[in-house]
């Protein structure tokens, strides 16, 4: 046993040694091509590498492209298909793309040796840190404060641009397209019959008409959107945006840019592929969003359009748009003139989420602090320990991260002057690649990534002078950054994530079951505070079984805060299986009993079109019930499953649509069985009851407008 230790231990410095030969090389190629004046002496200079002048040349390439392919070569990735010049045509505009992103890396050999040194220091020690709970702003409970921040992030939202990722590939979700069987990425998937796109557009807009509602003028707010072409994810969500009409929101407040995908190393630091002749790439990770919008103009465009703050929203955590914690976050960052900020929640011990912590690092009598993110991946390489808040308590002493952030865009574009790449670290897991042979291997692989979050590395402090004579162990609860900060609310508000598919006997986390499981949840929370009597609640086990007990949609226009939902939601009762969907947000219901299924659907739910524009106006599709009480049969939840896809068999249900600016209006009446009231435009329509029999009564708006006036 002794033998064999000494012996493996005398391969690892082998290893090792070796791997400090290669990136030693690698750095005196990446030095030399720098201190070449412009590409044609760059490619002079590779022209005299061994390497390179036994390479065959290739016609008709650019200065460039000669530049880049010699470079590949001198790196020594290019020998599966050295003597396959078709293949190595269609793989150079990939290099091209790879060298030219990371050019203040070093182009495609930095990239290289980025990802060697990263290997090579995943196997040493890292530096000595400390690690700190964060300070918080807590938002979880209503109080002045927190209603001051939701003002404030109102006022806000007139100079807060959106950021949203949308590049990811979504590989553990597996999901198809129904017509041509490729896979797709998570843009794609419909969450109760909407795509997490349509669902982020929505809460946007539900933000800009609170915003009208208090101040009278509609803004339109800038959208920057990263895109990879991951499983076509580019062209999806541009057929999204085509088939929505671009949400009826000006094209011209929209700006894609497209991440690039980057070469995957095994762990001996050799390329991957996907195929005999295709080379294995994969996104770079939702960090080169900084990086993009910069170098695509984006920062500036922004900018140009009156931003000077942004919200960043990942795709897949629908839940993270009810009620006021966006709203309060917002607020927070933009009135105290933070650089960069986190939205923060409890997190279960051994979750597989990233933390937000506070650093400590020492170097000498220096001693600073950042607010940050850690990976759970590498919380045993940086020694982190997943301890509870409390003794005995279910949740860590570290929240989670959630991915939803705060910035402050002229201290990014200060930060990307600096650094362009912040926040760069090494996604190392097991994947498959195909060998020369043609056969597929399975093996550990690395890419270079950098994750969105970790930009806050660039915003270290120096620790105040009062805590470095205490020493942290007496400061520790007091301990916290000026210019960044974390906002903590309660979970189902601020994470609920769909990032894989569900397989029977494992576990349901980042499940869209688990994810609309959830949103009831949170709907269960504001019926009660509305005063609606539920049925007894299910487990999870429960819902999958049996389907949910009851279900309540509605647009986010309805609020989104629940204060205001509740004004407009005032009392009444959920019999088990019930469904209730308010497509409106001019709504007046009192006393509301529904035994099975009822739809308010308005076609104008913020105001009227002009063109293909929504114009925030009172314009809108209204309905007033009190007293009113639903029975029909409902869905049949046993044929409508999965649940979370929104494709529910109704065997009856109570239909209210209102067409154009409609009203519909219904006071102590019992509706059975199914029924359709359609509302056309400039209609009130009033339904009253008599004895068994229901009278309808048509108005019109505009006369009864008139009326009013005289």
């Amino acid at each position: 046993m002794i033998f064999l230790r000494e012996k493996w231990s005398c391969i690892f410095v082998l290893f090792l040694a070796h791997f400090g030969h290669r990136i030693k090389m690698l750095s005196q190629l990446d030095k030399d091509l720098k201190q070449c004046s412009d590409v044609s002496e760059g490619v002079a200079y590779l022209n005299g590498l061994p390497q390179v002048t036994a390479f065959p040349q290739l016609e008709g390439l650019s200065e460039e492209e000669e530049c880049v392919l010699k470079q590949w070569v001198a790196i020594g990735q290019h020998e599966r298909v050295a003597h396959n010049l078709p293949a190595i045509r269609k793989i150079l505009p990939q290099l091209v793309t790879v060298d030219a992103f990371y050019r203040e890396l070093g182009g495609l050999v930095g990239y290289h040796k980025k990802v060697l040194s990263l290997l090579r220091k995943s196997f040493l020690e890292n530096e000595e840190l400390v690690f700190h709970p964060p300070s918080f702003f807590d938002i979880s409970e209503m109080t002045q404060e927190v209603r001051e921040a939701i003002a404030w992030g109102i006022e806000a939202l007139a100079e807060t641009a959106e950021i949203y990722p949308l590049g990811g590939a979504a590989d553990r979700l597996h999901l198809v397209d129904d017509a041509t069987g490729e896979e797709v990425p998570a843009a794609k998937l419909k969450l109760v019959g909407r795509t997490l796109f349509e669902r982020l557009i929505r809460d946007l807009f539900a933000r800009e008409f609170l915003y009208y509602q208090m101040f009278g003028k509609q803004i339109t707010t800038p959208l920057a959107i990263m895109t990879s072409a991951e499983k076509k994810n580019h062209h999806h969500v541009l057929q999204i945006l085509d088939e929505n009409r671009w949400f009826h929101r000006p094209k011209e407040m929209f700006r894609l840019c497209m991440q690039p995908l980057v070469p995957v190393l095994d762990e001996e630091g050799q390329w991957c592929w996907s195929g005999k002749e295709q080379l294995l790439l994969k996104p770079g990770g939702h960090g080169v969003l900084w990086k993009l919008l910069r170098d695509e103009g984006v920062l500036d465009w922004l900018e140009e359009r009156g931003s000077r703050k942004a919200l960043i929203r990942q795709i897949n955590n629908p839940a993270a748009g009810l009620d006021y914690g966006l709203l309060a976050f917002i607020g927070l960052g933009w009135k105290k003139g933070m650089k960069f900020g986190f939205a923060s929640c409890p997190r279960r011990l051994l979750a597989a989420e990233g933390v937000n912590v506070l650093i400590e690092r020492k170097s000498g009598d220096l001693r600073t602090l950042v607010l940050t993110n850690v990976e759970y991946c590498d919380f045993q390489k940086m020694g982190i320990e997943d301890k509870p808040l409390r003794e005995n308590e279910p949740y860590s002493r570290f929240p989670s991260n959630t991915n939803v952030l705060f910035a402050d865009l002229a201290s990014v574009k200060e930060v990307l002057d600096q650094n362009s790449l912040p926040g760069l670290l090494l996604n190392l897991k097991t994947g498959v690649t195909v060998n020369a042979e043609g056969v597929a291997v399975e093996k550990k692989m690395a890419r270079l990534e950098s994750t969105m979050q970790n930009l806050a590395d660039a915003f270290v402090e120096e620790m105040p002078l009062l805590q470095k004579v205490l020493g942290v162990a007496t400061g520790e609860k007091n301990l916290s950054t000026k210019t960044t900060f974390a906002t903590y609310n309660h979970r189902h508000k601020t994470i609920s994530t769909a990032k894989r598919a569900y397989v029977p006997g494992q576990t349901l986390q980042e499940t869209p079951e688990n994810c609309f499981f959830e949103q009831m949840v949170a709907a269960r929370e504001l019926l009660g505070l509305c005063r609606f009597g539920l049925p007894l609640q299910r487990t999870i086990e429960e819902y999958l079984e049996r389907g949910p007990e009851f279900v309540f949609l509605y647009h986010p226009a309805l609020g989104p805060l629940y204060s205001i939902i509740q004004e407009k939601l005032q009392g009444g009762s959920f019999s088990e299986g019930a469904e209730l969907e308010l497509e409106i947000s001019d709504l007046w219901i009192r006393g509301l009993n529904v035994r099975g299924s009822l739809r308010i659907l308005a076609d104008q739910v913020m105001g009227h079109f002009e063109g293909e524009r929504l114009c925030f106006s009172p314009l809108r599709g209204k309905c007033v019930l009190e007293e009113v009480s639903v029975v029909n049969c409902g869905v049949d939840w046993g044929a409508s499953r999965p649940v979370w896809k929104g494709m529910w068999q109704r065997k009856e249900s109570l239909e209210i649509v209102l067409h154009g600016h409609s009203e519909f209006v219904a006071k102590g009446v019992t509706f059975h069985g199914h029924q359709c009231f359609a509302v056309e435009d400039g209609t009130r329509l009033i339904v009253e009851q008599r004895g068994r029999e229901q009278i309808m009564r048509r108005e019109s708006l505009h006369a009864v407008a008139e009326n009013h006036r005289a």
